[in-house]
């Protein structure tokens, strides 16, 4: 009767001892999963800031050639353009030098008469320029981070196709 008590109170102490370093090693493996994602996530994060400073430069590179006409800031915050209207008086290499003065991440993009070029993703605080060739026309001016164009950071750039006259940048 003592050795089938002793038995069964071994058993038991075996099980919990077994089901402890079984916790123990599973909880290694999540240890380990868990850093690799942490990895994965920080190697993509890296591959997309790479990506947008890649789509800036190129921006740079395909339309912005020669000297720039004039330096334009644009202050964005939740959620407007500021100034929402600029009217330039010709056309000319411009430098769009976007300050997010809110408390989120925005973006400047300029689009139209066949340009497409936007800054990478603006930390509060942070600014970056972004330089464009315009031809005469109507350029769309806003903020492509997630909706916030819809929420009214939006505005536009006229570019008139003289070379004088008054009222412009």
């Amino acid at each position: 009767m003592k050795r089938r008590r002793f038995a069964i109170l071994f058993a038991a102490a075996l099980v919990a001892l077994m089901s402890v370093c079984g916790v123990s090693a599973c909880g290694g493996g999540a240890q380990q999963k868990a850093q690799e994602g942490k990895q994965q996530v920080e190697k993509q994060a890296q591959e997309a800031k790479k990506k947008a400073g890649k789509k800036v430069q190129q921006g740079k590179q395909s339309g912005a050639k020669g000297s720039v006409a004039k330096t334009i800031q644009v202050k964005e915050t939740e959620f407007r353009l500021k100034p929402a209207e600029i009217t330039l008086d010709k056309p000319g290499t411009y430098l769009f030098k976007a300050v997010n003065s809110g408390g989120t991440v925005h973006a400047l993009e300029v689009e139209g008469e066949g340009i497409e070029e936007e800054t990478e993703e603006i930390e509060p605080g942070q600014s970056a320029k972004l330089a464009v060739k315009l031809k005469a026309g109507t350029y769309e001016l806003y903020c492509p981070v997630d909706g916030h164009k819809e929420e009214g950071m939006e505005g536009k750039v006229i570019v008139k196709g003289g070379s004088g006259g008054s009222g412009g940048y």
